[in-house]
Parts: C-alpha cells; structure tokens; sequence
C-alpha cells in the first residue's frame, strides 16, 4: 500500500467509489423486483420511495469516479513501467482489472438504457450482472489488504494522510459541482421530443382507432422501447407515437406491439360450489393472466424522472399509509403538484369510446372498509355512468355475482379463453336479472363476463378523454383527443413542454412496460 494511495485525490475517488456502487446496488436492486420479484425477499434491506432518482444521481457519481480512476490509473501505470518497467499479473491485479471491468459493463450497459438506444433485453442482463459482480469486487478488493495487512490495514484506512486539507476540501467541492451539473444536464435537456403538428381547426379526425386520416401521414414518429412489462416477448415493446393538435385540442395516435388481444377480464366461472372469480394474482392486485390489455399516457409539467417523481417503491413507502399488496409501490406526488394520468382499458373503457381520465396527488387519505389504498393514484369525478364488477363482495374463494341472464344460452360465445375473434366481455346491467340461489341455473364450469355496463358512458370530468383502440395482426392502435385545457383542477394544461411517460400492459393489472426518459412535446410545428 503505496503512500500515493493516501493522497487526498485517492481518498476522494475511493470513498466516491464505495458510496456510488453502494447506492447504484441498492437502489438497482430495487427497482429491479418489478420485474424480478424473487429479488423481493430481502425487499427489508433495500431502500423505498423516490430510488430512480438516487440510482440516476449515483450513476453520475460512479462515472464521474471512473473517468477519473481511469486517466489516474493510466498515468500511473506509465509512470510505473518508466520507473519500474512492467510488473507480474498477481491476485490483486486480477481482482482489480475484473473490478474494472465490471464497472465499464454496468456503466455502458446502464447508459445504453438510458438513452434508450439498446433494445436488446441482453443489456439489461449485463446491467444487472454486473451489478451483483461489483458486489462481490467490494469484498475481494477489500479482502486482498485484510490478508496482505491484518488490522493495520483497517488503521491505515480509518486514519489517512492529514496533509493537504485544502486539497481535499477543493477535491470534494469541484466533485460535488461536476455531479450537480451532470444531474442537471441529463435530467433536465435529455428528453425525447414528440413535435406535434398543427391541423386547421376545420379538420376532422375521427377517433376510431385506425388513423386513416392524411394529417396523420404528415406527422412526426416517435418510436421508443419500453420495457419490464408481465407477458411481453422478453418483458418489451416499442412504442410508436404520433400528436396533432388544432389550437383547441390535442390528439395521440399511438401503437404497440401485442401478441394477443386480451378481452376476458376476471371472467366468473361456475363450480359445485358456487361462483368463483377467475385469477392466479388479483388477490394482490398483480393479476397477470385473466386480464385486459390496457395502455396509459401520464402528463406532467414537470419532466423529472420517475414519471415526474411519481413512482415511489417499496411496500411501505408511506410509513403511515397501509403497505400496498403487490410490494411493487405507489404512486403519489410529494411536490404539491397534481399529474394527469390517462387510462384505456380494452374491455372497461374502449367500448365507451374513452380513456379513464385519472390524476396523481398528494397521498389520499384511509378510507374505512376500501380493501385497496392506492396512495395518490385517484379518479376524476364523474357526474354518472359507470361500471361494475358482477360481484356483492370479492372473496379469494367463493363470491355471490349481483347479476345473472335470464336465459343460459347468451353465455355460449364466452366458454373458449383463447378463441379468436372479436367478442364483447362485458354484460348489461338491466339485461341481467338480480341474483338468487333459486334462480341460478347455470351449469358447473360456464364462463360468464364480470363487467357489468350501468351505462355506455361516464358524464363529468372521468369522461375528457375520447379514445379507441383497435387490434390487429399483433398490434394496438389507440387514439386519443382531449382538449388542450378543459379548465378543471384535476386536469393539467398541455402546453409546449409538457411531459409525457407511456406505458403498455398485456392482460396484466399493474406489470406494465416503462421508459426512463421523459417525453417532451413541442407544440410549434406546423404542417
């Protein structure tokens, strides 16, 4: 251990070091058990709330502290072979350069994804690889000076050089100013622009799903990868979207690709022993098989990461709020800030030709007798029309529909999960008879849908945004309008700037894919 290695440099960039891969692991860690949940099961070792932010910050940290550790190493190594010439491979060196390159596999693989230019699921792999190779890099390197020097290498460390204070202290300072601005260069300016393009107010474009109007052939594509979705090929798909707007409203036309289109939501089935609710995870709100396809657009006039600092992880991020079923997290805002969020349902919402305008705020609070808190993840009002699930009281086991047809046979299209098709899985209120033992005539093993329709549509605030998806030949189609201020408080302006993050489910509840970069839309095109 060379007196070098005390010098204030190396003392700055190896406790840099230790902090940043300490914070990028546990953090990673983290994020990681959305899409890997055995990761969960030491879920109490790892941190909650806002993480993205910290492994974004540490990144910037960590790379700062290589870019340094490398030109240092080079200049030393040079200086060495003049003074020394080169010097035998041994255990330390082998420790040291596999610690090296460990460090540039996450680093380049991180910042591939990131940027969002590696659509290979393989680099999230390297990344997290790496990241539990670093790991073990920390005990191996630290164990090499254990061993060579017992406890007086614990007292070497603990009690390092004194001399050139002022060094150390300008060290530290220059390091915190290039972190602040490498934060607030790629946090801030790097963000995928959507242009939207101006139509004339006269123009018509009808949301039906199919875009075939010419002033969607004018406009811009953004195409980006999204990843981390349940039953995705690899967990991933990319993203096409289009915007126009017309001084008044703004319109979306967005597509993905999906395998499969899924319509039966929680369908009931009839048993020996009464009716049973369809599901291998809705018990914890993570169900991921008997589900609708769904996509949402959240917006913001912030553009931080996170969904504008709205994803908060962990089970119990809100220590006094009820910990969430699925341990994946909440979504609520800390900065007095109010977020739309748009949700298109394939089977609650599509056939009323709307997505469920809903909002991120601050936290609700508990409410007496509601199985599920879902933090700041709120609706918009509603003036009337609903649906419905078709039944009194959810139950794992067994469950009393509210609602059976009067005649057995109209359940016949519903009996095959897997037929192709179009066919619509929902059921009418007043076509249904209320429920009775005496009534129930249906034969053990028939299907029947659970999403009972009060209405085809929502009045009021729920209802500002027109939408429709169509699938076909493996893709989604939605379009979306909305108006560019609906002058409601729990609505945000669009405006030059807004933000925007998508995200695509595959008959998955909350396993959806995501992107870590904001989208920005630029309202000053024109066609």
């Amino acid at each position: 251990m060379s007196d070098r290695s005390k010098s204030p440099v190396w003392i700055l960039l190896h406790a840099a070091l230790v902090i940043a891969v300490t914070c990028s692991l546990f953090s990673g860690l983290r994020i990681a058990t959305l899409s890997k949940p055995a990761i969960a099961s030491i879920e109490e070792l790892l941190p909650q709330g806002e993480v993205h932010s910290v492994h974004f910050l540490s990144a910037i940290l960590l790379s700062l502290v290589a870019l340094a550790y490398l030109c240092s190493r080079v200049l030393r190594r040079f200086r060495a072979r003049q003074q020394y010439g080169h010097k035998p491979l041994n255990y330390h060196r082998v420790v040291t350069w596999g610690g090296i390159s460990l460090l540039a596999i996450s680093l380049a693989s991180g910042w591939l994804l990131f940027a969002g230019i590696s659509k290979l699921p393989l680099t999230r792999t390297l990344h997290f690889c790496a990241a539990l190779g670093l790991t073990a890099y920390i005990f191996l390197h630290a164990g090499v000076y254990l061993v060579q020097f017992g406890q007086n290498a614990l007292r070497y460390i603990l009690k390092p050089a004194t001399t050139r204070r002022a060094q150390l202290i300008l060290s530290c300072s220059f390091l915190i100013i290039f972190l602040l601005g490498g934060w607030l260069l790629l946090s801030r300016f790097t963000y995928y622009q959507l242009p939207v393009s101006t139509i004339p107010a006269d123009a018509i474009i009808d949301i039906d799903g199919h875009a075939n109007e010419p002033q969607w052939a004018d406009a811009e594509v953004l195409q980006i990868s999204t990843d981390g979705g349940a039953n995705f090929y690899q967990g991933r798909t990319d993203i096409r979207l289009k915007a126009l707007q017309n001084g008044e409203e703004i319109y979306f036309h967005i597509s993905w690709q999906d395998p499969t289109e899924s319509l039966a939501h929680l369908p009931l089935i009839k048993t020996d022993q009464g009716w049973e609710i369809q599901q291998q995870g809705f018990e914890k709100f993570d169900e991921s098989r008997y589900y609708e396809d769904k996509f949402a657009l959240l917006l913001s006039s912030h553009c931080d990461f996170a969904g504008a600092g709205t994803a908060h992880l962990g089970r119990s991020p809100l220590p006094d709020k009820p910990a969430n079923w699925h341990g994946k997290g909440y979504h609520y805002s800390q900065s007095g800030q109010l977020h739309d969020l748009w949700h298109w349902k394939a089977v609650r919402t599509n056939k009323m030709y709307l997505a469920d305008d809903n909002f991120i705020g601050a936290p609700d609070i508990v409410r007496a007798g509601i199985r599920r808190y879902t933090a700041g993840y709120q609706q918009d009002g509603k003036e009337s029309g609903a649906y419905v699930m078709n039944w009194k009281w959810y139950s794992p086991n067994n469950i009393t529909p509210k609602r059976l047809p009067s005649d057995t046979k109209v359940l016949a299209p519903f009996q095959n999960l897997d037929q192709k098709g179009k066919l619509d899985w929902t059921i009418s209120w007043f076509d249904y008879q209320p429920y009775s033992a005496e009534s129930d005539q249906v034969a053990p093993g028939t299907l029947m849908p659970s999403v009972l329709y009060t209405s085809n549509r929502f009045e009021g605030d729920r209802a500002d945004v027109r939408a429709k998806g169509v699938w076909r030949d493996g893709y989604w189609t939605l379009e979306l309008v909305r108006k560019l201020n609906t002058a409601s408080p729990l609505d945000i302006p669009i405006e030059d700037g807004t933000c925007l993050w998508v995200s695509a489910f595959d008959h998955a509840q909350v396993a959806h894919t995501r992107h870590t970069r904001a989208i920005q839309l630029n309202l000053s095109n024109a066609l």
